[in-house]
């Protein structure tokens, strides 16, 4: 538009100089007829008629525009620390502050990050370290039980011919045995009888 206006001007301009020109030399000169000025003359008509509108709704675009601005520092003050002056604060240290917070908050962030980092990979060693003492833990186990078993096994075990008995413990099992085994004490006397008959016998022959 500011470009279309600068040409009329131009041109106008230049017929205004020429025209004067031919007055000098006394006859005078029209406007030459140009169908692009012509054009664009009532090209230029028509957007001044409608320029008002144009004007109205550019003015309202840029108020909702400073409207949605204005709410975007209030949130922007919310959410950055300003200390107790937050009032005198202007547009432009709100924004430097703003961007110093944020990368504060940056720095803080790739700390966090490299520390779960951290946490992740011991909570890893820790898993299969658990793993490994749990299997090893088993095995110990059953290692223990089998030992067991079998040294219980052995306990059992007496034996009879190497343990050594005093006559009254000789005499103790013998009777416990006699008691316990009533048919061996009966099969023990027949045989003493036995005996006894057959050494009578061989004496008085």
């Amino acid at each position: 538009m500011e470009l279309n206006s600068l040409l009329i001007l131009l041109e106008a301009a230049e017929y205004l100089e020429r025209r004067d020109r031919e007055a000098e030399h006394g006859y005078a000169s029209v406007l030459p007829f140009d169908s692009d000025y012509s054009r664009k003359k009532t090209k230029s008509v028509a957007m001044a008629r409608k320029s008002p509108n144009n004007r109205s709704s550019h003015n309202e675009l840029e108020k909702h525009r400073r409207a949605k601005l204005r709410l975007y520092l209030e949130q922007l003050k919310q959410l950055v620390p300003l200390g107790p002056d937050s009032t005198r604060h202007t547009t432009l240290s709100l924004l430097k502050r703003a961007k110093m917070h944020i990368k504060k908050l940056e720095e803080q962030d790739r700390k966090a990050l490299n520390i779960k980092e951290q946490l992740q990979r011991e909570h890893r060693y820790l898993k299969r370290r658990l793993e490994q003492l749990s299997v090893h833990g088993l095995e110990r186990i059953r290692t223990d039980s089998m030992g067991s078993t079998i040294s219980t096994d052995s306990e059992q075990e007496v034996d009879i011919e190497g343990m050594e008995f005093t006559p009254g413990e000789m005499d103790s099992v013998g009777s416990a045995s006699d008691v316990e085994d009533p048919y061996s004490l009966q099969s023990g006397s027949s045989d003493g009888g036995y005996t006894h008959s057959h050494r009578l016998s061989a004496r008085l022959s």
